[in-house]
């Protein structure tokens, strides 16, 4: 825990309470006080057609509930678009939650209900963990072995 000590002076415009030495603060001046907080972190999301005709996503940034929404909907459009199969690039998730797991075990049985053929690559050895804990390396078998090893 960070305690700060404030004498009148880096008080500025707030008033104290009658002598004593609490001082109350303006919401502005707590506001200058606060440590400034990161940035989330976004998810980008692309497309682009490799040499053996596989429609490649590639997810960037973090999969998780503010992100898992967007991500299905653009994941669930590539798979509509045609017969291609879609592979799914992992390799620059930084964070993947429950609702991003859920959103990628949502958009397998999308794939599969349109007859299509979707897999993941590059995922992360802890991801390739969790997936085997979770038992969502099942709707992908292509990770099944390297999930064994972790």
């Amino acid at each position: 825990m960070i305690i700060r000590q404030l004498n009148r002076a880096s008080v500025g415009a707030a008033a104290t309470d009658g002598g004593s030495d609490v001082a109350v603060i303006t919401a502005e001046r707590a506001a200058e006080l606060k440590p400034a907080q990161p940035e989330p972190a976004q998810l980008e999301l692309s497309c682009q057609a490799d040499a053996d005709g596989y429609q490649v996503v590639t997810v960037t940034g973090e999969l998780d509930v503010a992100t898992a929404e967007q991500a299905y909907a653009y994941l669930s459009g590539v798979i509509d678009e045609g017969p291609a199969p879609v592979s799914v690039d992992l390799g620059g998730l930084t964070f993947c939650d429950a609702s991003g797991l859920g959103m990628l075990a949502k958009a397998a049985r999308h794939a599969r209900q349109a007859g299509r053929q979707l897999t993941l690559t590059s995922a992360r050895p802890s991801l390739l963990k969790i997936m085997r804990i979770t038992g969502l390396d099942r709707a992908f078998p292509e990770l099944r072995s390297s999930a064994r090893a972790y």
